[in-house]
């Protein structure tokens, strides 16, 4: 199984993912986590990301082919990004989840964890911004409905 969670910047989907792959006991692979550990102390940049991007992928692609479960979270907000998912899914049951968040439930939760050390340009606007302008691609999980109670969400 391949499930990969989507979404703009503090919409919930690295909670929500690590608190699935603990559920099911599978593997929970973090494109932000990938990056820091393939490009320590960078700044995050397109090109950074597109790394990261491919390093999760050929891990997730390595675990699928042996037969075992993945989940993966990253923004997704590209279509390069999104392509690849269909190969490492060949074969697999896959799902698609997209967090959808409103502009200033991304904002109040990013103010509730504070800032990133390891993403000093994720800020208050640029969170703001991540969420009004992120291209959805289909229907999703409205986060803001379950009022911060992940478990019930993950349910």
């Amino acid at each position: 199984m391949l499930i990969v969670f989507a979404g703009p910047p503090c919409s919930g989907k690295s909670t929500l993912a690590g608190r699935l792959a603990r559920q099911l006991g599978i593997p929970h692979l973090s494109m932000d986590d990938t990056r820091q550990r393939i490009l320590p102390g960078v700044s995050h940049t397109r090109e950074h990301r597109k790394a990261a991007y491919r390093a999760m992928h050929f891990a997730a692609k390595l675990l699928v082919d042996a037969g075992a479960s993945v989940i993966l979270d990253a923004p997704y907000g590209h279509e390069e990004d999104r392509a690849e998912l269909a190969q490492i899914a060949a074969g697999a049951d896959f799902r698609y989840i997209e967090c959808r968040v409103s502009p200033e439930t991304a904002v109040r939760w990013f103010r509730a964890r504070g800032p990133d050390a390891e993403r000093p340009d994720l800020n208050e606007e640029n969170v703001r911004q991540s969420a009004a302008e992120y291209r959805y691609q289909g229907p999703g999980v409205d986060v803001e409905r379950f009022q911060g109670d992940v478990e019930e969400l993950v349910r």
